[in-house]
């Protein structure tokens, strides 16, 4: 299999660069187009602002990746590319793909993303104008599947968020890096209002709680038994997760998440989850054994306050969590690997 893969690739925490690492896995040949090459230009934030306004500017390629796709097809008429994988192309051109199309007929487009694409914030003109070229757009949103059909999507099928088998992994962690990166309580990302009331809540009602996270919840710094430290990326972004004691698992309300990353990446590296209750999340993950859930902040202080004191059942969900990882397909590797033959069977 021969595939192009267009993503942004910057930073080893990256999503994008994870699903890069299994495309290369798996594919026999792989060339890679990296749309955030160059850093993000005012043009591009101007012209997103203005977007996001309600004005049809389409954003400027800064990296000029659409060109180097081109290249890429055009260098390999004679031994085509089975697929072109765009990971949330919010830069690439609709005259891109049609070119694709035009220069290798039988090559699958694929559009894949983890957000909400439906929502305006994740878009741009460039994708919107796009969306009818893909051949097959994966989401990792169930609840999207009939708005992205209705923006003219040929076809959807929805995935589950996954992890990166040789990122997301338990390690043997030495006393500092517990001390440094662990506590009883811990969250890893960005400030929301429901999250920091959350919170708040546990320390308010004696819970101590780590936060490695930038922007607003630097305002919290002097709240009693809320620590509050600067974001962590890659290895100890991982080590992070298995350090704590128990690891928060939020849901972006902006984007309406039924899961998300940290969703298999809290149970992956072999930390304990305690997540918002979803549909999906007991579907994922068996409630008491191999994660745990709450609906509210109260159910989240009781569910605190007991397995704080419950070593054994909290270590005995954490294996088992880690087991339903590997043996469910979560990993990258396994998610892709469908895909890839969705993408196959699609074609035929």
């Amino acid at each position: 299999m021969k595939i192009l893969s267009v993503g942004s690739f910057n930073g080893l925490s990256n999503t994008c660069l994870h699903r890069n690492w299994a495309l290369t896995e798996i594919a026999d040949e792989i060339d890679m187009v990296n749309i955030r090459e160059k850093p993000t230009s005012w043009l591009y934030r101007v012209a997103n602002k203005l977007f996001q306004k309600g004005v049809s500017v389409p954003l400027p390629d800064d990296s000029n990746a659409n060109k180097q796709i081109l290249k890429f097809v055009q260098k390999s008429v004679n031994t085509p590319y089975d697929i072109v994988w765009v990971d949330k192309g919010l830069m690439i051109n609709a005259s891109t793909l049609r070119k694709i199309k035009k220069i290798n007929p039988k090559t699958s487009i694929v559009s894949y993303s983890p957000d909400n694409m439906v929502l305006r914030h994740n878009q741009s003109v460039n994708y919107l104008e796009g969306i009818p070229l893909y051949d097959i757009h994966f989401t990792t949103k169930s609840y999207v599947i009939d708005e992205l059909k209705r923006l003219g999507a040929k076809r959807v099928v929805f995935t589950n968020k996954h992890y990166e088998h040789t990122f997301h992994y338990p390690r043997n962690l030495s006393s500092e890096e517990i001390e440094r990166l662990g506590g009883d309580v811990g969250f890893i990302g960005m400030w929301e209002q429901e999250r920091c009331d959350s919170i708040l809540f546990l320390a308010k009602n004696g819970i101590k709680v780590k936060v490695f996270g930038g922007g607003k919840w630097q305002d919290y710094k002097d709240v009693e038994n809320l620590e509050v430290l600067p974001a962590v990326y890659s290895e100890d972004y991982s080590k992070a997760l298995q350090a704590f004691k128990i690891s928060l698992c939020f849901l972006r309300k902006i984007n309406a998440d039924l899961q998300t990353s940290r969703s298999m990446e809290i149970p992956a590296c072999g930390g304990f989850m305690l997540a918002e209750r979803t549909s999906e999340h007991l579907t994922l993950f068996s409630e008491g054994k191999e994660a745990e859930f709450f609906s509210s902040n109260e159910e989240l202080l009781q569910k605190c306050h007991y397995y704080l004191k419950h070593d054994n059942e909290r270590t005995q969900i954490v294996d088992a969590g880690v087991l339903r990882c590997q043996s469910s397909g979560y990993s990258n590797r396994d998610a892709i690997k469908r895909m890839l033959e969705i993408v196959r069977l699609n074609g035929k």
